[in-house]
Formats: structure tokens, sequence, C-alpha cells
């Protein structure tokens, strides 16, 4: 299975993102999220800029397998990982506005009162 673009393209960003790019879409997809969550203290600003700004173009404009990779893997792995102590607040601000409101929209089927700051316009 050939690695998809927008895999390359997060991980050309930096050589901390780490992923078995041998998994398909979605697992691919959350495991990026897993390092990105793990690694993004580490990244600079605009490092983290640029792998949130891939998963929302992937939801503005990719395929329903990208969309669903982007939402289901990346953002579910950054919201798992908040559960678990990520300091998402240090890059909602990188967000882009389709995955902000994926984000609120998952934390409110889930029953997870959404704080104030994921509230806040960019």
């Amino acid at each position: 299975m050939a690695t998809p673009d927008w895999c390359r393209q997060i991980l050309a960003i930096s050589d901390l993102l780490s992923v078995d790019e041998t998994l398909p879409g979605t697992l691919l997809a959350s495991s990026l999220g897993d390092s990105f969550a793990s690694h993004a203290h580490e990244l600079t600003t605009l490092q983290c800029e640029q792998v949130l700004a891939v998963i929302e173009n992937m939801l503005a404009t990719g395929s329903e397998q990208d969309r669903a990779a982007a939402a289901t893997g990346f953002l579910e792995a950054l919201l798992d990982a908040w559960d678990r102590g990520f300091e998402l607040r240090t890059v909602w601000s990188s967000f882009g506005p389709i995955s902000r409101s994926y984000c609120l929209e998952w934390n409110e089927f889930s029953g997870i009162a959404s704080p104030e700051w994921m509230h806040v316009k960019a």
C-alpha cells in the first residue's frame, strides 16, 4: 500500500513525527495524531501549524476516506491524548475552523463539556 500524500506531507515537517506507514488510512492518521501529541511540545509553532493545516486541508478538500482519517483518526487521537494529559490548549489556536468544529461536535456527542478556550474564535 502506498503512503498517502497527506502522511508524507506531515512526516516531512519534522523528524520527530513517525509512524508505521503500512497502516491503513484511519489507523495511520490516528498513529500520526498520537505522535503529534507526544512531540507537540518539541515542535515549533510553525511546525504545529503546518501539521494542523494538512489536517484542515484533508477535511476541506480530501476524499471521503481522507476526511474520515483526519477526523476519526487524527483529531480523535488528539482528543483522546487530551483526556490523558496532552495540553491541547497549547496548539488549539493553530486548528482550522473545520477541525475546531469537529472537535467541539465530538465532545458534545461524547458528553464532554468543552472548556471555554475551545469556544474562542481564532
